[in-house]
């Protein structure tokens, strides 16, 4: 028993969360070991948990929900921190927890039984126990029991424990083999370094290829202000050609220059419409200076005409026309707009050419600097690959060794195979169970060495390394599975499978461990003996409260959803609606009402309380009532076919537990036919007695279920969905011994059911009486 110490708390958690076992999903094993202690015990509840840093987690639990609980305030911790079985008969007696009340599903525990569950390398990782509500005591042999089944839980936890350790073995080795191939990832490394080094000089050409587009911008905007200087220059050529032309002598010079400034304005012109064509905004005033331009020159040729016919009063009425002015002052105008979209076009265009002059050697730097720090990088991998691979040497030495300890220590049988389903390893148990020593067993297939039959049937069972490994689903052996060791010896072995799931997502091979459970299948054999026993003694209280939790839920929830249903109409007028869900409540009612009588019935039978207290009654007014009563109810549907052969006499009976009789063999008949169908009830007088007979053609009753029918709580097995309490044909029973009658039933399942009752009449035996007065008590 190891001290407990921060280390020992530190290594403990560390093996426990090896295990896998927090958080993770129900297990059929565990669940098998709690389900057995609860009955065994005869407790509520049975609960497996494990003991995490601040909390318990319950593996497996049987009668409540809880999942976890605080660790410092369990009474599970304090027998952890013991390491020896706790048990507190009353803990409101106990001097140690009575001003520590617990409580569970809002109860006050009042017992508690634990046993921590400790490895066989000291450390406890949990507690297997048992809490009840009402003080208590544990026989010799229920302690017994429930120490042996804590012993079988370390066991299957040192099982999982193999398991984990086999995996992540197999795991590191696939991981070994993967860091074989170092020299080829340090290429692969190299190569990734030159293309981010190819991605890093990217931004470098794309900069460089900015500037050089900035730069033709540039150059492109200087030679549309170019232009239209070059416009101008020409516009105002061709005006002064023309005005020389008009007052100086030497025409035929000034024409000469007209027509070559004029050829010069349309260049210009075509030149600045073809360099703005990248730009929208200047297309309007380019066409617009286009047509002023024509204008324009149209003007100055009528006045070189004007001039040429010697006609000066149309040149003075052109020069001092208002158009010629407004033509004039338009194109000058428009080259302006040009001129200042281009002016501040250029003024952006320098802006952004000097923004990226300046980035350029940022950028250079920068990729530089990111290519260096690439280079560091595949170093510092290229010495973590170095180190991982030192670690995983190591730990795979260490993981060999502990593997070594655990199959040496687990106590149960271990084989471990590859995906091929042959044997790789098996622990000295194994070669004790199966007769065959490592060296012979190791190469062989599994079926050859682990030969499985059915104990009952001798029959070949199927192999769980196969299931395992098509399925990559833990398996489990069966109930009732043997092994047939090498020297034909056949043991009884419980086992569980489970795959080997490699880092590549693939089934690397099987692990599986079993042991021998003849001795505690004859253990077992005499439990279930003592636990019959037992059951026998508390079936009728578990079948009452069986009852009563299933019974009452329907009605009661029906009488809920109408009442809700009601109350939603808010006083608006439903009557149809209305009445449906009163109907439906009153039904429900009726159908309490009966359910508790049926109760109180049985209560009043086994106290021997109910007595047999015969009077004069017609049986014919009786039995009428008691139909219109069914027909009004459960039977509704149904037709019941009455027939009264000879029984007009009134009868010396006890009309209530007539009322039972017929009411009970009534509504079976209705509950378990299909109203197609009708039911027959005939009464007739038999031997100085009366014979009743009900007849149904409804889904009947199993011939195995017949010897048992009129016990308490019995019901047919093929009854399904349909609702009962298994007390009604109990209770028929009893009515009829205290008439000191006689009931038969014959059945043919899927035909039918008859029930033939006799009942004697004790007026035979009376004298008779003038004006007896007939009893009718079935209202």
């Amino acid at each position: 028993m190891h001290e407990q110490t921060d280390a020992y708390e530190e290594k403990r958690l560390e093996i426990l969360k090896s295990c896998r076992l927090l958080d993770s999903i129900p297990d059929y094993a565990f669940d098998r070991i709690v389900l057995t202690l609860k009955e065994v015990c005869q407790v509520p509840i049975a609960l497996f948990g494990l003991m995490d840093q601040h909390r318990e987690w319950f593996k497996a639990k049987i009668g409540c929900d809880l999942t976890e609980a605080p660790r410092e305030t369990s009474y599970c911790n304090v027998a952890l921190k013991r390491q020896q079985i706790l048990i507190i008969p009353d803990t409101l007696q106990d001097p140690v927890f009575k001003d520590q009340p617990r409580y569970l599903k809002e109860q006050l525990v009042r017992f508690y039984a634990g046993v921590p569950l400790i490895t066989p390398d000291g450390y406890g990782l949990g507690v297997l126990c048992i809490i009840d509500f009402i003080p208590r005591e544990l026989t010799p042999g229920q302690l017994l029991t429930m120490t042996e089944l804590a012993r079988q839980v370390v066991i299957e936890i040192q099982k999982r424990r193999v398991i984990e350790s086999i995996s992540r073995q197999t795991q590191e080795r696939i991981s070994h083999q993967r860091k074989d191939r170092f020299f080829l990832k340090l290429g692969i490394g190299f190569g990734l370094v030159i293309v981010l080094r190819f991605i890093s000089v990217l931004p470098s050409l794309w900069t460089n290829s900015r500037f050089q587009t900035l730069s033709q911008w540039v150059i492109h905007t200087q030679e549309v202000l170019t232009q239209i200087n070059e416009l101008k220059l020409s516009l105002q050529g061709a005006q002064l050609a023309v005005r020389n032309y008009t007052i100086l002598n030497n025409r035929a010079t000034n024409l000469n220059y007209y027509s070559s400034h004029l050829k010069n304005i349309y260049r210009h012109l075509d030149q600045l419409d073809a360099l703005t064509q990248d730009n929208p905004n200047q297309r309007p005033d380019v066409k617009q200076l286009r047509l002023l331009l024509i204008h324009d020159n149209e003007i100055l040729n009528q006045l070189i005409h004007g001039i040429d016919r010697q006609d000066f009063n149309t040149v003075q009425k052109i020069y001092s026309s208002q158009e010629a002015l407004s033509v004039v002052s338009d194109l000058l105008q428009t080259l302006e707009r040009i001129e200042g979209r281009e002016l501040v076009l250029l003024d952006q265009r320098q802006q952004a050419f000097r923004t990226s002059e300046k980035l350029n050697p940022v950028i250079i730097w920068t990729n530089f600097s990111i290519t260096l720090l690439i280079l560091i990088v595949i170093l510092v991998w290229i010495y973590h690959e170095i180190r991982l691979r030192y670690h995983g040497e190591s730990q795979a030495n260490r993981q060999e060794e502990f593997l070594e300890v655990t199959l040496a220590s687990i106590g149960d049988a271990v084989m471990m195979t590859d995906a091929n389903e042959t044997i790789t390893l098996m622990n000295p148990v194994a070669e004790v169970l199966t007769d065959w020593p490592h060296q012979e067993a190791v190469g062989q297939k599994f079926s050859t060495v682990l030969n499985l039959i059915n104990t009952e049937t001798q029959a070949f069972y199927p192999s769980p390394v196969v299931a395992a490994i098509n399925s990559q689903v833990n398996q489990f052996l069966h109930d009732g599975v043997s092994l047939v060791r090498r020297n034909g010896e056949t043991i009884d072995v419980d086992d569980s499978c489970a795959p080997i799931i490699g880092a590549n997502g693939l089934v690397a091979g099987c692990v599986m461990v079993f042991r021998d459970i003849s001795e505690q299948r004859r253990q077992e054999e005499q439990m279930t003996q003592t636990l019959q026993r037992e059951q026998e003694i508390n079936s009728l209280k578990n079948s009452f409260i069986s009852m009563v939790s299933h019974e009452f839920r329907t009605p009661l929830t029906s009488i809920f959803s109408s009442t809700e249903l009601l109350a939603s109409f808010d006083g608006q007028a439903h009557p149809e609606r209305q009445d449906k869900h009163l109907q439906r409540i009153y039904t429900s009612i009726r159908r309490l009402e009966q359910m508790l009588d049926d109760v109180l019935l049985i209560g009043r039978v086994e106290s021997g309380k109910l007595q047999f207290q015969p009077e004069l009654m017609n049986l014919e007014l009786v039995i009428e009532d008691i139909v219109e009563a069914i027909q009004s109810g459960i039977g509704r549907h149904h037709q019941i076919k009455s027939n009264f052969d000879n029984v007009v006499e009134p009868v010396f009976m006890d009309a209530k537990l007539i009322k039972f009789i017929f009411t009970n063999l009534l509504s079976n008949a209705v509950k378990y036919s299909l109203p197609m169908h009708p039911v027959e009830l005939s009464v007739g007088i038999v031997n100085t007695g009366i014979e009743i007979q009900v007849i149904d053609h409804g889904i009947g009753i199993p011939a195995e279920d017949l010897p048992k029918l009129f016990r308490t709580f019995q019901r047919a097995s093929n009854v399904g969905n349909i609702h009962g309490t298994g007390l009604g044909l109990s209770i028929v029973k009893t009515c009829v011994d205290l008439h000191g009658g006689s009931i038969e039933v014959e059945s043919v399942l899927d035909q039918g059911t008859r029930f033939k009752v006799w009942l004697p009449n004790h007026s035979t035996t009376l004298p008779k009486v003038g004006s007896p007065e007939l009893i009718n008590t079935a209202k």
